[in-house]
């Protein structure tokens, strides 16, 4: 289902045309009533700000696309096995890149005794999780990983039944994390803008910053930046997606 935006605003252009994920506008929706989600951006509006494609008000219908993102949802310890596939979601650390596959080699509980400040004992339990190639356990947490999505299962089971190989599994931490990530030249110009915005350089050169500090956890050097140095701007820009 296509709108085109009446009123722009620091998110929105005027006359622009957007794809709607949700639609609550049949009366029926409760607070949501009036109200719609763009694909893409993660923030409802008014359907008064918006037509149809033909410039005619919004139906008074309700409306799912069925073309959204895949949602992932969180999930505990006790679900985890070994041998199960998690990734990355975050940036944070040093050891993982983001949307990289692990695979679980352990699941370690570490319990220990502690004191209530009425002086009664009590067992705290924290639970590490160890991945195989990676030589460092982390403490557990569902935010900073996520099961594997349907498609995603679909192919490693199938690239591993007719290839006999993990292909997406990332099983080594020898390499640097900007030679794992899927789209190496996206991260790195992204990296680059980061930089170019961020006013607190000193005196670092706009390279030097991207991989002092905005890239840092990806392991970047002055040398994967070489092969844009001769490019125009439009072949930078299509290679960022």
């Amino acid at each position: 289902m296509i709108v085109v935006c009446k009123r722009g605003t620091k998110r929105l252009i005027k006359g622009y045309r957007y794809e709607v994920a949700n639609l609550w506008n049949s009366g029926t929706g409760g607070w949501r009533n009036g109200k719609l989600m763009l694909v893409g951006i993660n923030s409802r509006f008014s359907v008064n700000s918006f037509t149809d494609s033909d410039g005619n008000p919004i139906g008074n219908i309700d409306y799912t696309s069925n073309t959204q993102p895949v949602s992932h949802t969180r999930f505990s310890f006790d679900e985890c096995s070994k041998g199960d596939i998690l990734v990355c979601n975050s940036e944070r650390y040093k050891t993982f890149v983001k949307d990289g596959m692990y695979k679980i080699e352990e699941l370690i509980t570490k319990n220990t005794t502690r004191t209530r400040y009425n002086g009664t004992a009590y067992t705290h339990s924290e639970n590490f999780v160890k991945f195989v190639g990676i030589k460092r356990k982390i403490k557990f947490n569902s935010w900073s990983f996520r099961k594997l999505n349907a498609n995603e299962a679909r192919e490693i089971s199938l690239n591993h039944i007719l290839n006999n190989e993990d292909t997406n599994i990332i099983v080594s931490s020898k390499k640097r994390n900007i030679e794992l990530v899927e789209d190496k030249d996206d991260v790195l110009l992204k990296t680059l803008a980061k930089s170019i915005l961020d006013p607190a350089r000193h005196h670092l050169s706009i390279i030097e910053w991207a991989c002092e500090k905005q890239g840092d956890k990806l392991a970047l050097e002055s040398s994967d930046y070489e092969s844009y140095m001769n490019m125009t701007l439009t072949e930078l820009l299509s290679k960022i997606k």
